[in-house]
């Protein structure tokens, strides 16, 4: 009896699950980078996000248990907004340069509220790709923020490659703090995926899956 849940548990179905939704999250991390501004992101995230549902939907059509695969839906962006933090904050301590940078141009963003980007340009003035998005000494969701203006000065952290936008120092032991719960995020959804790709009791699995050649009348 437990070899046989431990296959109902691992099985291929939930494999394909867990990819779909695994690929989703890495398309949407690259899409986080200095691709997309970071105020659009959002749209482009949540398509994704429903391109996501409809693909594992198809995979088998009805799925087994359409409602933990939605659970395992919903968890899905989280694995999303982790592997995108988790992204530019390795690109950065890996490869980054802290230089003192210039405000060339300032551009409120599309949140609600102000929320304002930086275009900045390094010491040769040449422009850094990205923006950034937080002033010293400013904090999420605080009113009365400090702000930049153009002309001034600001140490940051780049990426000379210009796949990541600029960052303040004290915001890298940030972005790692979201690499460190990318494996338990995982590993979450990996359970739900696998729960929702469970055959149901009267099933041996799902018909895409079974061998060639095999019929129900050899049951």
């Amino acid at each position: 009896m437990r070899s046989r849940g431990r296959r109902r548990l691992l099985n291929p179905l939930g494999a394909v699950y867990l990819a779909v939704f695994t690929v989703a999250g890495a398309i949407g991390a690259l899409a986080a980078t200095t691709w997309v501004r970071a105020d659009r992101v959002a749209l482009p995230g949540t398509v994704l996000w429903c391109v996501a549902l409809m693909v594992a939907v198809l995979v088998v059509s009805p799925p087994p248990r359409m409602i933990m695969l939605s659970v395992a839906w919903l968890v899905s962006p989280l694995l999303m907004f982790v592997a995108a933090g988790g992204l530019w904050s390795t690109v950065l301590t890996q490869r980054g340069e802290r230089v003192v940078a210039t405000v060339i141009d300032v551009r409120d963003g599309k949140e609600k509220g102000r929320h304002l980007y930086y275009t900045l340009a390094d010491q040769r003035d040449r422009r850094i790709p990205g923006e950034l998005g937080m002033w010293p000494g400013s904090s999420i969701g605080a009113s009365n923020n400090p702000e930049g203006g153009i002309g001034q000065r600001v140490v940051v952290v780049r990426d000379p490659e210009g796949l990541v936008d600029p960052r303040l120092p004290e915001e890298i032991d940030t972005g790692r703090g979201s690499l460190i719960l990318l494996p338990g995020v995982f590993v979450i959804l990996a359970v739900l995926c696998l729960l929702a790709g469970r055959p149901l009791p009267d099933e041996d699995a799902p018909q895409w899956w079974k061998p060639p050649g095999r019929s129900d009348a050899l049951r």
